[in-house]
């Protein structure tokens, strides 16, 4: 199972690589954005994953800041994962503390109302 799911992150990282947001319609639109037309936490995401593929750290601050600064955290967690399954046949247990989650949830709603601020 853990095989098939690091096989199904590797092909979106390589249709990600290969197929421009920018250029292409298939990639999903945000239902939050296309009803108030407000920018949530994750839009931009996808084009900030393309420019980090790309090498572009710039580009991918500017299509999604709060992604490009969390984007090297998700990907040790991804490899600590990867190890564990494969080292020792199992999958990690994984206990966020409470004031972690609400932490992160904070960032999150401080980061969109911020983006969504016409300074």
């Amino acid at each position: 199972m853990t095989g098939a799911a690091m096989g199904a992150f590797a092909l979106l990282m390589i249709v990600v690589y290969n197929f421009p947001p920018s250029e292409y319609g298939f990639y999903p639109r945000c239902p939050f954005y296309a009803a108030t037309h407000l920018l949530c936490p994750g839009c931009g995401a996808t084009r900030a994953l393309y420019s980090l593929l790309h090498g572009d750290f710039r580009g991918a601050l500017h299509y999604n800041a709060l992604f490009t600064v969390l984007a090297p955290f998700f990907l040790a967690w991804v490899a600590f994962c990867g190890y564990q399954v494969m080292r020792y046949d199992r999958f990690p247990r994984m206990a966020a503390p409470r004031s972690a989650i609400v932490g992160i949830a904070v960032v999150a709603l401080v980061f969109a109302v911020a983006r969504n601020i016409v300074f």
